[in-house]
């Protein structure tokens, strides 16, 4: 996650002459999920210059004078979205608001995204994340302290022509940064002491004269709540806000870009002499060794990320087409006896890309 002096940090919620009901990303946002743009310098991006983590606060109409109570005489307040930006918002609000969270994974993470599978783990969404802002800073002090994250010393390598044309290390200036074990650690400490509903996925938005009610994909009812945040990628946005709110038309005018991560279970581990690299050209823009990733808690494995235009251009070819192309790209970059290594020492985790989809270009 990186936070440049133009960048508002996770932290953030509303800024000061924000109107909360007409707030869902400016002109230019690349919001929570974005990880690296085609041609982005992973090792200094996840989010962009003029991100705003906090999506959506209210609907077009909404009056504060109408507000929901919750327990405790505390307004009610409905995030949707146990990301980054999610949480970041409703510890903001925890104070004041009486707060409950949702999300239709089974865990917080967004795109700081984990996976274990038959004794393997990978962090297939945002590999690290910077900080620059002195607010960002102080919290990753904090986090520091906790140990929950800790600079990441990796041997770097940026990759063109399958040729490795750049290397260095990593070091404490300027640092990147990942939590210990997994990504989704931070978000598990940042979702810590928050009412979090899991594994519930909001298909509607309801207006009712004491405010809104959300729907579950399920069924279920929830509310009334006063205000509702809704902090996931643009498209589902959209889909959630009612078509009359000018914050519907904001997020659907949000273009996203493709994405596959393809995670490999090795038998053995492999020292292809980095620990990630930047890929310059062809299918792949990232590949990170699992095990180099402080407190792995998995066995050998692979992460491979595919460039967004190449995404862009194959996001209807079926699975096995787009696995056997990034193993092929995956191959030319790590060499013959790494070629030999990943295809025939696959074991446990099932070598399927995961699509998704990055921030608004």
């Amino acid at each position: 996650m990186t936070d440049s002096s133009t960048t508002r940090p996770a932290e953030t919620v509303i800024g000061a002459g924000t109107r909360p009901a007409e707030t869902v990303m400016g002109a230019g946002t690349r919001p929570a999920e974005t990880v690296m743009g085609a041609g982005t310098r992973p090792a200094e991006t996840v989010m962009g210059a003029g991100t705003r983590p906090a999506e959506t606060v209210m609907g077009a109409g909404t009056r504060p004078a109408e507000t929901v109570m919750g327990a405790g005489t505390r307004p009610a307040v409905a995030v949707i979205g146990a990301g980054a930006a999610g949480l970041a918002a409703a510890r903001a609000l925890a104070g004041a608001c009486a707060v409950t969270v949702f999300d239709k994974a089974r865990g917080p993470g967004g795109r700081l995204a984990h996976r274990r599978r038959e004794g393997f783990a990978f962090d297939f969404g945002a590999p690290f994340f910077t900080a620059r802002d002195p607010r960002f800073l102080a919290e990753l002090a904090r986090l520091r302290a906790a140990g929950i994250v800790t600079p990441w010393a990796c041997r770097f390598a940026e990759i063109e022509a399958a040729a490795i044309t750049h290397r260095r290390d990593w070091g404490e200036t300027p640092a990147h940064y990942v939590p210990v074990g997994r990504m989704s650690r931070l978000t598990a400490h940042w979702a810590a002491g928050l009412d979090v509903r899991q594994s519930c996925r909001i298909a509607a938005l309801h207006r009712m004269p004491a405010g809104w009610a959300l729907e579950s994909e399920a069924g279920e009812r929830f509310g009334p709540f006063a205000f509702v945040i809704v902090a996931v990628p643009a498209p589902q946005a959209a889909a959630l806000l009612p078509a009359a709110s000018p914050l519907h038309a904001t997020a659907a005018s949000a273009r996203m870009q493709g994405a596959f991560s393809l995670m490999l279970g090795l038998a053995a581990p492999l020292d292809p002499g980095f620990d990630a690299a930047l890929v310059r050209d062809g299918a792949l823009s990232w590949i990170s060794l699992c095990a180099a990733r402080p407190g792995h808690e998995g066995g050998p494995g692979l992460v491979a990320i595919s460039r967004n235009a190449w995404a862009d251009a194959h996001l209807e070819d079926d699975p096995a087409t787009i696995r056997a192309a990034m193993l092929d790209a995956l191959a030319a970059c790590l060499g013959q006896p790494s070629r030999r290594c990943i295809s025939t020492c696959i074991a446990g985790a099932t070598p399927t890309p995961r699509p998704w989809r990055r921030g608004p270009t």
